[in-house]
């Protein structure tokens, strides 16, 4: 009967034993995955630099520089830029109309994007990528910028820009990227009806079509 329960004992202290032995060993395996998960991931930068032509009844040809910067795994990056733009659109003197109620516009532009950037590149020497940048666009200098007939204000615009194009490695982690790239700014909208009154539309939108070429690192 002693033996039994002696036995009995023993074999409780094992169990136990093997499950707090388990248990650690559970938790030293989680967290070698989640150290290999954290090194899986490492800096990267970009800078772009880009040209796109108005298209559509509202339009403006743009000049562009962003700077991007994040975290990269695999063929994955995700991280935040910023950047300038230059914007030019049509001057054919309507302009003119807006001096009576408005004391500071252009048909030149500065404008600051903030945004997302998310990029998948393809491996080897030479492969594809996409680019897709997500955020806000901010005038800065003048209060409003021509537009047809109208013009935009200085409130926050709605930017997007995507790019589709050749990733050629310039090294391990270097390499220099060439696309063609889409373009949106959408914003409100003042224009002048029949009777030289200026309304508002509540948004349109600036698309562009063009180049961007661009390295990272």
């Amino acid at each position: 009967m002693k033996k039994s329960i002696i036995l009995l004992l023993l074999s409780v202290v094992a169990m136990v034993a093997a499950n707090g032995v388990y248990a650690q060993f559970s938790r030293l395996v989680q967290m070698s995955q989640a150290q290999q998960a954290i090194s899986s991931f490492s800096y990267k930068g970009f800078v772009d630099v880009g040209y796109m032509a108005g298209v559509g009844h509202y339009s403006a040809n743009k000049f562009e520089a962003t700077t991007s910067h994040g975290l990269s795994s695999g063929n994955l990056f995700m991280g935040i830029g910023a950047g300038i733009d230059v914007l030019k659109t049509d001057d054919d003197g309507r302009d003119s109309r807006w001096n009576e109620s408005l004391d500071d516009f252009s048909d030149n532009a500065y404008m600051i994007p903030i945004f997302f950037d998310f990029r998948y590149s393809g491996s080897g020497a030479i492969g594809m990528f996409v680019d897709f940048k997500a955020g806000i666009s901010l005038l800065t200098g003048d209060s409003y910028i021509t537009i047809n007939d109208g013009v935009f204000d200085n409130d926050v615009s709605f930017y997007l820009n995507c790019s589709l194009g050749v990733r050629f490695a310039l090294g391990a982690k270097s390499a220099f990227n060439v696309g063609l790239t889409y373009s949106l700014i959408s914003q409100r909208y003042y224009g002048y009806d029949d009777y030289y009154y200026h309304s508002r539309y509540d948004g349109i939108s600036l698309h562009g079509l063009g180049v961007t070429a661009g390295i990272e690192w």
